[in-house]
């Protein structure tokens, strides 16, 4: 979903006559912070239990400590554009997911909507048997069940999957930080003017 949204916004930015280079000068705060929970984030996803040792033990915490900067980046970095987006929708999935033990709920009946037979059946063993770090079925005593994953993308979706309320906030957020970033062709023409001067 992040993905397809990055694209399409770089995509918009350079129709309105906006230019990618500018991303370069935003003065985004706490840098070198940033590819820290995403690296968690890949570590856990790509693990599988029972064979993930440290990261099996820790997987909670993990997913608890990758959110929470998530979170704290969003917040130091709230003067740049749709930061608001992305603030509301890290918290709503930092908070389901803390309040369901570290892992994000999923509906069955999304994925079913969203995947096809394939992808279906690997998706749903992988959560029967639990055997996710990151994710588990939403069930009666799911809590905050409203922002768990529950959106099903599907076919025709570039990348079919189940996104959750959160996701959909950072999925705005990330389009409106890329798209206004990159300015338009009246922003560059009046740069062009002040620098000639």
């Amino acid at each position: 979903m992040f993905l397809f949204t990055l694209v399409l916004a770089v995509i918009c930015g350079w129709l309105r006559g906006g230019r990618l280079f500018r991303l370069s000068r935003l003065p985004l705060r706490w840098v070198l912070v940033l590819p820290v929970p995403f690296i968690i984030r890949s570590l856990l996803l790509n693990a599988r239990v029972g064979d993930a040792g440290f990261l099996e033990a820790w997987a909670p915490w993990l997913q608890s400590v990758a959110y929470g900067l998530l979170v704290l980046l969003a917040v130091v970095n709230r003067h740049l554009p749709g930061s608001s987006y992305l603030l509301a929708g890290t918290g709503a999935n930092a908070l389901v997911i803390v309040a369901n033990g570290g892992r994000m709920p999923v509906s069955e009946a999304a994925i079913h909507i969203a995947a096809r037979d394939a992808e279906r059946g690997v998706a749903l063993n992988t959560l029967l048997a639990e055997q996710s770090l990151t994710h588990e079925l939403l069930t009666p005593d799911t809590r905050l069940p409203w922002l768990a994953d529950i959106i099903p993308l599907p076919h025709p979706f570039p990348f079919p999957s189940v996104a959750s309320p959160g996701d959909v906030l950072i999925a705005l957020g990330l389009f409106w930080f890329i798209v206004s970033s990159m300015g338009t062709r009246r922003d560059r023409e009046a740069g062009d003017a002040a620098s000639a001067a």
